[in-house]
């Protein structure tokens, strides 16, 4: 097994102000990568002496980017090419690695190296003739977890799950407030609940919140980087909350949630945007039968009402579709993480809401999903971006979801150990032991679905901070069904 050897540079970047309307988010230290036309590139260097050996340059990304953009990776002083990103539709605190050979490696140590925009491949979504700007996390007010890093190669017998919860129960693991910073959130809960002999998971909730909820007050950017402190930016953004009141019923910022979830519920009482989406069953759902296990139990119905009208609104046939629009049209049809979203929000959602005569139809609905997802499996016990569909290849982060319902499930008694327990198990083991890197990231997911249907069935590929968030719930869940050990050690 290989691991890794961290080696941290010094960035130095022009100044260019941070885009109007947005904020730096956390308050962490970022730099900007442009094209030629803008001005000069950012010149990262690193501190001499360190032996050169292949490796990978890992960069964050510190702001959203509705676009495609290239990063040129050149030798600072020769100006060789080194390597290139690709990177498209990156969210914020999206890592992305650039793979370099030993000479390529030993040439950025000495030299250093200049990052810039390759314009002719520069295209950002509405952005007209506008030169788009990358901007990454660097500098002394991010932490290192988050700042560019040259990842050296190193032979040594490493347990590549253990670096997965190294990974996650540091800062690291921050992911943007909302859906994707709450699939982190629930599996540091669950390793806490899981391991409590070993503090590290409670430690990182602790911390985690602390970003997002300074001195109790939400504060946080939305999904393009604007602030929105003190509101929920829509359905997604409800889903830590589920935590919130897991660690505190009586939380003041439950009601932000719970007002939330008042001014979104149509006609029919479901709780959306403008499209119904899988992601409420997780996102809205599960929060609002968690709160009311705990406090509010006039929840309780409204919660198994989210339930009900995706079943209605997004599963037809065998089929399961990501969102319903108001004219009827569904897309996103047997998407890997809309099965994901559905059927861990069914399991998580009923497990909260208790043994009531109302939820045994729901039950069922669980048990049918995952049936149709056990069918649709691929030949390594993983599922495809679009379940059924593997010209479109291996999907990690919503392999990891479905694979975390189907463990959870088997926990409640409610799936067949021997099935679905089983299956999960099996999933665990490819994604561990193909897909994680040396350093516990997942790689293998799909990028964000912002870049739409074409982008998801093109094959392209990334680490994963869900995905390693949806890992730590199936890898808890699956301690505790007896399923695997301890695998949390180095």
């Amino acid at each position: 097994m290989t691991s890794t050897t961290a080696v941290h540079p010094e960035v130095h970047a022009p100044p260019l102000p941070f885009p109007a309307g947005k904020r730096t988010p956390l308050d962490w230290s970022v730099a900007p990568v442009t094209t030629p036309s803008q001005g000069a590139p950012t010149l990262v260097e690193w501190p001499p002496g360190v032996g050169a050996a292949e490796g990978r340059l890992r960069l964050f990304v510190a702001c959203d980017l509705r676009g495609t953009v290239r990063v040129e990776v050149r030798s600072a002083m020769t100006g060789r090419l080194l390597t290139t990103y690709d990177i498209r539709y990156p969210d914020c605190h999206q890592p992305y690695d650039a793979p370099l050979d030993r000479e390529s490696t030993q040439l950025a140590l000495t030299e250093g190296v200049l990052l810039s925009l390759s314009e002719p491949s520069a295209t950002v979504s509405g952005s007209g003739d506008l030169p788009p700007t990358l901007w990454i996390f660097a500098g002394p007010q991010a932490p290192p977890e988050r700042r560019p890093v040259l990842l050296l190669d190193r032979t040594t017998t490493l347990n590549p799950t253990g670096a997965l919860h190294r990974t996650l129960t540091g800062i690291g693991s921050v992911q943007p407030f909302g859906w994707m910073e709450g699939c982190v959130l629930d599996a540091l809960y669950d390793l806490a609940v899981t391991f409590p002999r070993d503090g590290r998971a409670r430690t990182a909730l602790s911390e985690h919140l602390a970003f997002y909820f300074p001195n109790g007050a939400l504060r946080y950017e939305d999904p393009r980087g604007r602030p929105a402190d003190g509101r929920v930016y829509g359905i997604e953004a409800t889903l830590p909350y589920a935590v919130l009141a897991k660690l505190n019923p009586l939380d003041p910022a439950l009601s932000q949630a719970i007002e939330s979830w008042r001014v979104r519920t149509d006609d029919e009482g479901c709780v959306k945007d403008v499209p119904t989406t899988a992601e409420g069953s997780y996102t809205v759902a599960y929060p609002m039968a968690t709160i009311a296990h705990r406090t509010d139990e006039a929840l309780r119905d409204a919660a198994v009402r989210q339930l009900r009208a995706r079943r209605e609104r997004l599963c037809t046939g065998t089929d399961l579709h990501l969102r319903l629009f108001p004219d009827g049209t569904r897309v996103y049809r047997n998407w890997a993480r809309a099965y994901s979203w559905y059927l861990l929000g069914l399991v998580r959602t009923l497990t909260e809401l208790g043994d009531e005569a109302d939820t045994a139809g729901l039950w069922d609905e669980a048990r049918r999903v995952a049936a149709l997802a056990l069918s649709r499996r691929n030949a390594d016990g993983i599922w495809d971006c679009y379940l059924g569909e593997p010209e479109t290849g291996a999907e990690t982060c919503g392999s990891a979801g479905i694979a975390a319902a189907l463990a959870l499930g088997t926990e409640q008694g409610q799936f067949d150990t021997f099935r679905e327990g089983a299956a999960a198990l099996r999933a665990w083991e490819e994604l561990a032991d193909t897909y994680l890197t040396e350093d516990g990231w997942l790689s293998g997911g799909s990028p964000s679905n912002k870049g739409g249907e074409e982008l998801q069935r093109s094959g392209y590929r990334m680490l994963s901070g869900v995905g390693n968030g949806l890992m730590g719930q199936l890898g808890a869940a699956l301690v505790r069904i007896g399923a695997v050990k301890d695998w949390t050690q180095p």
